[in-house]
């Protein structure tokens, strides 16, 4: 399944970066129309995805999830394939909103990973699963640049469309769904915590099955979604998740935006924009890397405020560079600062979700970041149209604004779980 997502997000970074000039090869003029449309492009699908992947979420935990991934890599491939035969702006707006209704890889990735994975391995299989995910978006633009210089963003298409087909053959020949009610969590203590700040990392171990006798017969299979929503600490990650996801892929339209209106004419701007953009992604990767090791030692909440207040120093600089060398400095240590933000995020959640609707509670994390990511690209079209070095100005004020909040999760009391869930036995573990 990693390596099916690594080749998702590697043809997704193939083409994606380079989504103005396709635009602009369709027919568009002008830099506010270019990026206007270069926005709802990124926007609608992401959009549409994360509101139904709760629903495609709620479907994988009843119905299994190998029937479920196969549905989402077919639609990728197909929408990709299709992609190199659109002729103007409506039939690719079409196409992303294909991919939005019948999608939503991302929306799944995180559930896909941790299915019938031991909770003591939660958090390891999502950092592999990140790790691949960075790695390869680090090298997507890369190549992308290479290949929209030798065969045109165009062909590029194709290229994505035979990754992702690839992807769809592994995972209908490789990959062994888990029947419900058999994940091989449920067999491991559940780790829950107790009264006390986030940062101090109290925590509490639950027998099995001890989450099963809430009122009415309660089981963790038959959770609602707003008895998810009240599990420790999942709802302050939600807005986090958000506007982290608004600001990293918002990087993916004003980079190249800005890169292009700093280099000289002539220039090869588009292997510049993969350059920058494969260096940015590169330093993030190393970030998550580093910053999940750090987690074992250190309470995740503290890593988070300090990542997040270094990501805000890191960006505020770009709206003020006057060429290309400075802008890919600050791009790598923003990476640096806030590339494994997500994986502490995720850490912090892996430990209050149950087994039984983990495919339902991460595809709602993983909506709600998507919903930022949905909102990035189209805010980011919007104040590009004014001046294409807002964006970084706004990205700072939210990274100012996460590290407040990150801080605010950090020294709040634990709620204790809802009705129905286990509750922390007495003493820390």
């Amino acid at each position: 399944m990693t390596v099916a997502a690594a080749m998702v997000f590697l043809g997704f970074t193939l083409v994606m970066p380079f989504l103005p000039f396709y635009v602009e090869s369709l027919g568009v003029r002008g830099v506010k129309d270019i990026a206007l449309w270069s926005g709802l492009f990124m926007t609608i699908s992401p959009l549409l995805a994360a509101l139904l992947g709760p629903i495609w979420g709620r479907l994988a935990d009843r119905v299994g999830m190998k029937i479920m991934v196969q549905r989402v890599l077919f639609t990728i491939a197909l929408h990709w394939g299709l992609m190199y035969f659109a002729a103007n702006v409506w039939q690719v707006l079409g196409l992303r909103i294909m991919l939005g209704l019948f999608s939503g890889f991302g929306t799944m990735s995180v559930a896909l990973v941790t299915h019938g994975c031991p909770r003591e391995r939660i958090g390891r299989a999502v950092g592999v699963l990140q790790a691949t995910q960075i790695l390869s978006t680090a090298l997507g633009p890369t190549l992308g640049g290479i290949l929209a210089h030798l065969i045109g963003i165009r062909n590029a298409f194709l290229v994505t469309f035979a990754l992702c087909a690839t992807a769809l053959f592994f995972v209908r020949f490789l990959y062994r769904d888990i029947p419900a009610g058999t994940d091989e969590a449920e067999a491991v203590p559940i780790v829950l915590p107790q009264e006390g700040p986030v940062s101090a990392g109290v925590r509490a171990v639950v027998p099995r099955g001890a989450g099963q006798g809430g009122p009415a017969g309660t089981r963790e299979g038959a959770l609602s979604m707003p008895q998810i929503v009240a599990l420790p600490l999942f709802a302050g990650l939600l807005p986090l998740l958000f506007l982290l996801n608004m600001v990293d892929r918002s990087l993916f339209l004003s980079m190249p935006l800005f890169i292009a209106a700093l280099a000289p004419r002539g220039s090869a701007v588009q292997a510049t924009v993969g350059a920058v953009m494969t260096a940015g992604a590169a330093a993030s990767a190393a970030s998550a890397y580093l910053l999940g090791r750090r987690a074992v030692r250190v309470a995740p909440a503290h890593l988070l405020i300090w990542s997040l207040a270094a990501g805000g120093l890191a960006i505020a600089p770009m709206a003020i560079c006057r060429s290309v060398l400075p802008l890919a400095a600050l791009r790598i240590l923003l990476g640096l600062a806030v590339g494994g933000a997500a994986t502490l995020a995720y850490t912090i959640a892996c430990g209050v979700i149950p087994g039984a609707v983990r495919a339902t509670a991460y595809a709602f994390l993983s909506s709600i970041a998507l919903l930022g990511g949905a909102v990035g690209p189209i805010l980011t079209g919007l104040l590009s149209a004014l001046d294409v070095r807002a964006p970084f100005v706004v990205g700072s004020l939210v990274y100012a604004a996460l590290a407040a909040l990150a801080a605010a999760l950090a020294r709040r009391p634990r709620r204790r779980p809802a009705v129905g869930l286990a509750r922390p036995t007495e003493g820390p573990s």
